[in-house]
């Protein structure tokens, strides 16, 4: 695991322990990560589906299905790696359907999910 992982997962958990107790996560954690992945996402082009994931994820942010700070994070785990991204919404349906079947709420802390699937990005 490199530096890069291990701040992304830091910044997972610590985004998801927000959630979990506020129901919300602060812009002074959500806007430095997209800062800094925007920073390395010019430092190291790699083609367009970063962008393009990006764009997806603002235009359901636009569309009221996606809150902004979830926005904001999945747009920084785009630009970091495609693959945390998509890894991020697997784990978040992982744990909606836990989150459904044990507590019975319709509301679940999105950035559990996306540290699960960012836990998995690891494991790769």
């Amino acid at each position: 695991m490199g530096i890069v992982e291990a701040i992304a997962v830091t910044w997972l958990g610590t985004c998801a322990v927000h959630d979990l107790r506020k129901r919300e996560v602060p812009d002074w954690l959500t806007l430095p990560a997209l800062a800094l992945a925007l920073g390395w996402r010019l430092v190291h082009p790699d083609g367009w589906l970063s962008w393009a994931l990006v764009v997806a994820t603002i235009t359901l942010t636009l569309m009221d299905i996606l809150p902004g700070g979830d926005m904001k994070g999945l747009a920084a785990m785009a630009l970091l790696d495609p693959r945390l991204y998509l890894l991020a919404w697997l784990g978040v349906w992982v744990v909606y359907l836990v989150w459904r079947l044990v507590r019975r709420e319709r509301w679940m802390p999105g950035y559990v999910g996306f540290l699960a699937g960012g836990v998995s990005w690891l494991l790769m």
